[in-house]
């Protein structure tokens, strides 16, 4: 298998590490060798690399020798469907060039529940009709090569060519939780236990289905920001932006205002029917007054689907439900909307691959807006991971002018004086009708706090019960109350996450609505901000 790999400790260094003493086995199952798929959100792909390679050599936390398998959000598709994808009346041109820093394919092994193998990238998807789409008439979203000799328990398996993986949070709990098909494939479902995915990277909280499709654990803090880029000189940026300016940006007017009456809408609260409230940057001024057409603010937003999108949405343009439903509302040329009797005129704002900048045009640079997560930022300055940003700079951003700041390691954090952009990363687990599913407990054991048996309530282990999970029932004096797993429990998992620009949560009740859980460095079911 190929993948992606920036972990920046060695495997030696890695194993040393590992033998630092805590609590042991949290919720393992009795199979060995299972894949745990990852899949999802572009933004937490990388630390959870790291954590996939550390987890998979530990003994401790993954004493059945499996595999945790994580999935990039893209991979190098086939001639076909970037062929679609670049046309110009589909807006996903931005794609190609973003599918060039992520792998050329890589591949989910099947096992004994998920009894298909994925091939990530490459040929086997049809865009027939060229339009970046795979999921219309005589197209095919991979090719099944069937009967492949080696499946568990002997026999045969399928294996499906050429798929394109989930990209997003969305994606990653569309895929895990089985609702719906995925760029036309969906891999969870009753018949596999849903166990091909088995963990969704989400940078964002669950708008529904937490406790009946998923359980979410929220493992660090990371933040979100706006860009400006080298040149950009406007009394605006070193001033920052607030919450009322970026509404007005990502927000198309309904109604056309010349507040002075001069003939033009280039001064401070002049609006034009059909485009954003504020167009240009000398807008953002008190009182401006130009008589020629100025700069243009060039406002980038994130791909639809994606966490950061929707945080970005929410905490940026003050919508609670999604970019496309809202943000382009009122602007010419969508949903049939024409002021000015062209049916060719149109707005939008041009998209751009979450944490990656490089889509904004060298023309557009000193007057843009792009969107970044502080972690990858951090992690692209770190030479990390590719360099995406294009020069981006985080500008300073606040619920109002009073209170602007840039994201930091110090800024982001849970209190109240916190950076406004502050957020929760979450692993979200399947769940059937909310009950766990064939890989909870391997799962559970590297991102979550399991449960003891019943039988340890006087912390003395007697028959089945293992309260500590250290493979035996012989146990007295075990601490009562949750064992957190990998990520949850181990001062590696903090390290890693830290040194991959989040801010680790700190130890603290796991579960504010059951105590059960203990405490850890998780939280379960924990909402956003």
């Amino acid at each position: 298998m190929k993948k992606l790999s920036m972990v920046a400790l060695s495997v030696a260094s890695l194993a040393g590490m590992l033998a630092v003493p805590s609590q042991v086995h949290a919720g393992a199952d009795a199979t060995n060798s299972d894949i745990i798929g990852i899949t999802g959100s572009d933004t937490t792909y990388f630390v959870m690399n790291a954590l996939s390679d550390a987890h998979n050599l530990s003994a401790r936390y993954n004493p059945n020798g499996d595999k945790a398998v994580n999935i990039p959000p893209l991979v190098s598709a086939n001639a076909s469907v970037e062929a679609g994808e670049a046309v110009a009346t589909t807006p996903k041109a931005w794609l190609k060039k973003a599918r060039l820093a992520w792998p050329g394919g890589v591949v989910l092994p099947a096992d004994s529940n998920c009894t298909t193998q994925y091939v990530f990238g490459g040929l086997g998807s049809v865009d027939a009709n060229i339009d970046g789409d795979v999921t219309d008439g005589g197209d095919s979203s991979s090719t099944p090569v069937e009967s492949v000799p080696g499946a568990a328990g002997g026999g045969s398996a399928q294996v499906r060519l050429g798929v394109i993986p989930p990209n997003g949070s969305g994606d990653g709990q569309k895929a895990i939780s089985g609702s719906s098909a995925v760029n036309g494939t969906t891999y969870n479902n009753v018949g596999n236990d849903f166990s091909c995915f088995d963990i969704g990277r989400s940078s964002s909280y669950p708008s529904s289905g937490v406790g009946t499709l998923y359980e979410a654990w929220a493992f660090a803090l990371d933040a979100i920001g706006w860009n400006y880029f080298p040149g950009n000189t406007n009394p605006a940026v070193s001033n920052g932006l607030t919450t009322a300016d970026m509404n007005k940006i990502y927000q198309c007017a309904t109604e056309s205002v010349d507040v002075n009456g001069d003939r033009d809408y280039f001064d401070t609260g002049d609006m034009l029917d059909g485009y954003p409230k504020i167009r240009y940057w000398n807008q953002l001024t008190a009182d401006s007054d130009v008589d020629e057409e100025p700069a243009k603010i060039a406002a980038y937003r994130i791909q639809p689907g994606s966490g950061t999108g929707k945080d970005v949405a929410s905490v940026f343009f003050g919508r609670s439900d999604g970019i496309d439903s809202q943000v382009l509302q009122g602007c010419e040329g969508y949903s049939g909307k024409d002021t000015d009797s062209n049916p060719a005129t149109k707005f939008e704002f041009p998209i751009v691959q979450e944490h990656d900048c490089r889509n904004v045009s060298t023309v557009d640079k000193p007057n843009a807006i792009c969107f970044y997560g502080y972690s990858r930022w951090v992690l692209q300055a770190r030479a990390l991971e590719t360099d995406k940003r294009n020069g981006a700079i985080f500008g300073k951003y606040g619920a109002t002018s009073s209170d602007v700041k840039r994201p930091s390691f110090s800024t982001i954090n849970d209190s109240q004086t916190r950076y406004i952009g502050t957020r929760w990363i979450y692993n979200l687990l399947p769940l059937n009708a909310g009950a766990a599913v064939g890989r909870t407990n391997d799962a559970t054991r590297f991102v979550g706090v399991s449960l003891q048996p019943a039988g340890c309530a006087d912390g003395n282990e007697s028959g089945a019960d293992d309260c500590n999970f250290d493979g035996d029932t012989s146990d007295s004096e075990v601490t009562v109350g949750g064992v957190a797993g990998f990520v949850c429990g181990d001062p590696l998992a903090r390290r890693i996450i830290a040194s991959y620009g989040f801010k680790p949560i700190s130890y603290g009740p796991t579960d504010a609505n059951n105590a059960d859980y203990g405490q850890s460095n998780c939280r379960r079911n924990r909402t956003g901000f």
